[in-house]
C-alpha cells in the first residue's frame, strides 16, 4: 500500500503547523533523513503575499525545516527558480527567505544546473534541472493545493517543475502544447528528480483561475506522502476533481507508475473531507474527441474555436512585461497607443504562462477577447 496522511490544521499558527506537520509525516511513513542533506522546495510562483495563497505559506517550511532537523538532517536547503521573478525577490516577498534566515539553513542555488537523465521517459530523455536537487539526498516537494488553468490542479509534482531553472520552463510548453504532452513531461520530469516526500499546504487553497490568480479558500489541512503521484491523485479528488481527468495523474495511472487501488489514506477520511462546492477549472473533453477523430488542421481549427485563449486589460495591465518575457510561442508583443501587450492568436498555443505569472489578475482566459 502506498500511504497518503490527511491531518487537520485549522491555521498558520507555528505551533499548530508544526504539530500538524510531525503527524502527517509519521503517518506517512517519512524518509529517514538522520545524516543526510535535505533540498526543500516550496512553491514559490511569484512574489505575492502568502494570503493570496499562490505560494507555499512561510510557517509550512519552518514547520518542514524544524521537522528535519529535529530527526536528524546534517543539512537542510531551500531552493525554488521561479518563472520569470528573480529567486530573491520572490523569496522576500513571500517571506520564505526571512524564515530560511531566521531558521539557519541555506539558500540553494538553482541556476547551477546539471542534467538528469530519464531512461524511462514517455517524451523527455534528459531534463536540465538544478544541481542542488538532483544531489541532494532527500528531495521534499512542499507545494501549495491549487488550481492550475492547464492542467486543472496542481501540487506535489507540479511543484517539482521548479527545479528547472528559470525561462527554461517555457520551452517545454512550446514543444508540449497539448495538455497530455504536457502531462507526460511532469510524470517524467517525476522520475527525474526522484523526489523522496512530498508535504502539502492545504490550510489554505487557491480555487478557480489558478494558479496565481484565483481566489484563497480555507481547507484546513496538510496532506504527505513519499508518493507525490498519489498525494496528488488524493488532494485532486478532495476538492472534487476525477484526478483521471489530470492529465499527468492519468498519465502515470496508465503507465502503471500509480496505482489508485493501492493508496491507502490515513488520518482524516477523505470522503467526509470532500469540498463539492470547490471552484474548479473546467475539464474539456470534447478536445480530446476532436484531436483523436479528426485531421491535424481541423483538430487545431476546433482547438481555436473551444479552447479559452488570453485576453488583456488594458486597465488592469501595470506593463511589466512578464507575461512578453516567459511567452514560448512569442505571440506576445508591446503596441504604440496600448499598455497591454496585443495577442497573435494564430502564434498562441494557449499555454496560459502569461495568465499564471501575471501580477496584476490583467489577462482572462475566455472564448473570445473582452
Amino acid at each position: 500500500m502506498i500511504p497518503v496522511s490527511l491531518v487537520a490544521c485549522p491555521s498558520y499558527d507555528p505551533e499548530t503547523v508544526g504539530t500538524a506537520a510531525a503527524r502527517a509525516f509519521d503517518r506517512a511513513g517519512g524518509p529517514d533523513p538522520a545524516g543526510r542533506t535535505v533540498l526543500l522546495k516550496p512553491n514559490l510562483l511569484n512574489a505575492s503575499d502568502p494570503d493570496k495563497a499562490v505560494t507555499t505559506h512561510p510557517e509550512v517550511l519552518r514547520a518542514a525545516i524544524r521537522l528535519f532537523r529535529a530527526r536528524g538532517a546534517a543539512r537542510i536547503l531551500v531552493g525554488e527558480s521561479p518563472g520569470w521573478q528573480s529567486a530573491a525577490l520572490v523569496a522576500g516577498r513571500t517571506g520564505t527567505r526571512a524564515v530560511a534566515e531566521e531558521e539557519g539553513v541555506e539558500w540553494a542555488d538553482f541556476s547551477d544546473t546539471i542534467i538528469a537523465e530519464v531512461p524511462d521517459g514517455r517524451v523527455v530523455k534528459r531534463f536540465e534541472v538544478a544541481r542542488a536537487a538532483l544531489e541532494a539526498d532527500l528531495l521534499v516537494s512542499l507545494p501549495k493545493l491549487k488550481t492550475h488553468k492547464l492542467l486543472f490542479f496542481t501540487g506535489a509534482s507540479k511543484n517539482l517543475f521548479g527545479i528547472v531553472p528559470g525561462l527554461a520552463k517555457s520551452r517545454y510548453h512550446l514543444r508540449f502544447p497539448e495538455r497530455r504532452e504536457f502531462g507526460a513531461m511532469i510524470t517524467d520530469l517525476v522520475l527525474a528528480a526522484k523526489p523522496a516526500f512530498a508535504l502539502m499546504d492545504a490550510v489554505t487553497g487557491m480555487e478557480g483561475p489558478g494558479p496565481g490568480n484565483g481566489t484563497p479558500r480555507h481547507l484546513g489541512w496538510l496532506l504527505a506522502s513519499r508518493d507525490c503521484l498519489a498525494l496528488d491523485w488524493v488532494a485532486a479528488g478532495l476538492i472534487g476533481y476525477d484526478p483521471g481527468d489530470v492529465p499527468y495523474l492519468a498519465d502515470a495511472r496508465d503507465r502503471g507508475l500509480l496505482v489508485p487501488g493501492d493508496i491507502e489514506v490515513g488520518d482524516l477520511d477523505p470522503d467526509r473531507e470532500r469540498v463539492p462546492d470547490f471552484d474548479r477549472i473546467r475539464v474539456p473533453h470534447d478536445t480530446d474527441f476532436f484531436r483523436a477523430r479528426l485531421p491535424g488542421f481541423i483538430h487545431r481549427l476546433a482547438r481555436n474555436l473551444t479552447v479559452d485563449r488570453p485576453a488583456f486589460s488594458d486597465r488592469r495591465c501595470v506593463a511589466c512585461a512578464g507575461c512578453v518575457k516567459i511567452c514560448p510561442a512569442r505571440a506576445l508583443s508591446f503596441r504604440e497607443g496600448k499598455r497591454a501587450p496585443v495577442v497573435d492568436y494564430a502564434a498562441c498555443i494557449r499555454c496560459y504562462c502569461c495568465h499564471e505569472i501575471c501580477p496584476a489578475d490583467a489577462i482572462k482566459l475566455v472564448r473570445r477577447p473582452w
